[in-house]
């Protein structure tokens, strides 16, 4: 339930966001200077200290552009395919998601969570960027929703999906509209889980009208179905967060198309300690799959041919993981920001951003 108090702090974030700009310092890599463009690229949430959250609008190489306050830690980011619109969702169990253009760096509106509802971090638009769905869930039972938002009418909620699971994390939109939902399978209550022993994490695919079309579990129940990312065609890739055996060390990543069988991507066990049972951040080109842990402070690239671990390497923080223009970039809450198309050949500047959860790229 949304007290006064919550509206009232959130009222005021509201009315103090405006754009503070920020000029960036000249970027250098390991071997040579990077020319940017000073366009918005990418856009993620940071830590300000002292319980200090902003929106952080950054160029093509994480250097940031402007910065927008909110009013409490955010997650995840979605951008209008059609407009110069973002929305930054709050950290789960969240009390808000915050509408704002990324290029005049105004805020547009703050939407506050409903009665018996929390915001689970993550969200997107439809294709035509007219609606945007957020990853909801009922506080009292954590049974998924899917709140679905008009935006040519002001982002008003005009509908809600369920009936795929408890504890849905993240939603992306396929390319052909469809919707697919990692379930975590996992009631809480505020961050606590509830009910280890009986979760069912599934990936979920949904209609843009509601309709479930397919859903897929994983063999291990203990996994929890975090994050996703699609490769540009049908393959979904999903991250996991391990409620096991704290000294148990099964594959976080999966691979899967409609109508198929979860593949699971490899690494030594060994390896997989590294990630600290914890993926964060996925994203993938024709080639590769890169993900991050800023549990474990590393990353890891995979071929998405033999579906092998061909580089972990040490990342502090590692958080956010976009492709921008066929190349992958990668964020810190260090503020390092790693620019790479392939395996061992990248470029890492230093941003002043101290980086928290995900980026998106415009």
């Amino acid at each position: 339930m949304v007290t006064d108090t919550t509206r009232r702090s959130l009222l005021k974030a509201a009315l103090g966001c405006a754009a503070v700009p920020v000029f960036p310092f000249g970027c250098t890599s390991l071997s040579n200077v990077v020319s940017s463009s000073n366009e918005p690229q990418l856009i993620g949430c940071a830590l300000n200290g002292r319980g200090q959250y902003s929106a952080v609008v950054a160029d093509e190489y994480g250097m940031p552009l402007s910065q927008l306050p909110i009013p409490d830690r955010g997650h995840g980011v979605a951008i209008c395919p059609t407009q110069s619109h973002a929305v930054v969702f709050a950290r789960r169990p969240g009390d808000y998601f915050m509408v704002f253009d990324y290029k005049k760096g105004e805020q547009i509106k703050m939407v506050v969570k409903g009665r018996n509802r929390h915001f689970y971090g993550h969200g997107i638009y439809s294709l035509d960027g007219k609606l945007l769905y957020a990853t909801e869930g009922k506080t009292d039972s954590s049974q998924g929703v899917i709140g679905v938002y008009d935006v040519t009418q002001g982002y008003r909620k005009v509908e809600e999906f369920t009936g795929f699971g408890i504890g849905p994390h993240e939603v992306i939109i396929m390319p052909d509209g469809n919707l697919a939902i990692g379930v975590g399978g996992v009631h809480t209550d505020g961050r606590t889980p509830k009910n280890l022993d009986s979760m069912q994490p599934s990936l979920s695919y949904v209609s843009p009208e509601g309709v479930l079309l397919e859903q897929v579990e994983l063999l291990d129940k203990k996994l929890s179905i975090r994050h996703l990312a699609h490769d540009g065609a049908e393959t979904v890739l999903c991250g996991q967060q391990y409620r096991g055996e704290p000294d148990e060390y099964p594959s976080l990543l999966a691979m899967h198309t409609k109508g198929g069988r979860f593949e699971s991507l490899n690494a030594e066990p060994e390896q997989w300690a590294r990630f600290n049972h914890y993926i964060a951040s996925i994203a993938a080109s024709d080639d590769w799959i890169i993900a991050t842990s800023p549990r474990g402070n590393c990353y890891g690239i995979w071929s998405k041919d033999t579906k092998e671990l061909v580089e972990l390497s040490a990342l502090s923080d590692a958080s956010g993981a976009v492709l921008l223009d066929g190349e992958f970039r990668l964020s810190s809450g260090a503020g390092s920001v790693v620019s790479q198309r392939k395996p061992y050949e990248k470029s890492i500047q230093q941003s002043s951003i101290q980086w928290d959860n995900h980026w998106s790229a415009i």
